[in-house]
């Protein structure tokens, strides 16, 4: 298979990959500065090597076949390894310079950012870093990502992935509303007013933990955002008890724009996970990142 695969160029998978990433071959001519008739004949090529359709085609576009999509990810993968190389003799030369791009949640990516990216520019100072915030886990075989942080679970084989640490949620309200309701167990939650993750609708389920007791409580309330943000300000506002990630609380607690409730109950312990490309370490600017997210987020987490 090996001695086969050499009369696969990369010109057919670029090819292939663009029009899949694209939905279409005119669309992948132009982005790539090459004729339509080019296209084709490199995924003709692929479809002929393998012996199978990887693309099901119309008057108006194309579509990948089930196995075309698998192939796609791996090409995916063959090209970004591909851009490795140009990057590991690029800065072989120039050392800790260019740019990196992460991907991360945008409350927990901002936090990183806050912390990381001054620290990486007093260090390394031609290196530039961009975070894009984004609750979909990123797919790390784009080569635009460098590294990612992800919260919760994770598992894909095809990534090198790092725990660094957990953090957990507290129940929140404004000083005036806590002051009103006085909560003194989960179950008071349940006929209160309470801000829920989700944007779909205004009720969901809280589960707490107080040592070896665990409690789940249905809640309730005006408003379902799918942003931290936008719920730590709502329960600043006095809309309502929110259950809130700890990193995200200090200064709202300290400038007692916020009161924790029921000190004694957190939620479970949501996981953080820094992921990036097998190979990418070999590339200066990328193991520099690393490096130093390894050592600055740890300490930001309550769970190490």
């Amino acid at each position: 298979m090996v001695q086969d695969i050499r009369t696969l160029g990369l010109p057919a998978l670029l090819s292939f990959h663009t029009v899949a990433r694209l939905g279409g071959i005119s669309a992948a001519a132009e982005r790539l500065g090459i004729a339509k008739s080019g296209v084709s004949r490199h995924v003709s090529q692929l479809e002929a090597h393998f012996g199978i359709r990887l693309l099901e085609r119309s008057a108006r576009s194309v579509k990948l076949t089930p196995i075309g999509e698998r192939l796609d990810q791996r090409i995916r993968s063959i090209l970004a390894e591909v851009d490795l190389l140009g990057d590991i003799v690029r800065e072989e030369s120039t050392g800790v310079s260019g740019h990196v791009s992460i991907a991360g949640t945008p409350e927990f990516g901002g936090m990183v950012a806050s912390h990381l990216f001054p620290a990486m520019h007093a260090r390394y100072p031609d290196l530039t870093l961009s975070m894009r915030p984004d609750y979909a886990f990123e797919d790390m075989q784009d080569p635009g990502t460098d590294l990612a942080f992800r919260v919760g679970s994770f598992d894909d084989d095809r990534l090198v992935v790092r725990r660094l640490g957990a953090f957990r949620c507290w129940v929140v309200a404004a000083p005036a509303l806590a002051q009103q309701s006085k909560i003194a167990r989960p179950e008071d939650l349940a006929d209160l007013p309470c801000l829920t993750f989700r944007g779909d609708r205004g009720n969901g389920r809280w589960t707490l933990f107080s040592g070896n007791s665990e409690t789940a409580v249905d809640i309730a309330g005006p408003f379902g955002v799918r942003s931290f943000f936008v719920l730590l300000e709502l329960a600043a506002a006095g809309q309502g008890f929110a259950f809130l990630p700890d990193f995200m609380l200090p200064k709202a607690i300290e400038s007692s724009a916020l009161v924790r409730c029921l000190p004694d109950h957190v939620s479970r312990p949501f996981s953080v996970f820094l992921t990036f490309r097998p190979g990418a370490r070999s590339i200066a600017r990328v193991d520099a990142t690393i490096s130093m997210a390894e050592e600055i987020v740890p300490p930001l987490l309550s769970d190490r």
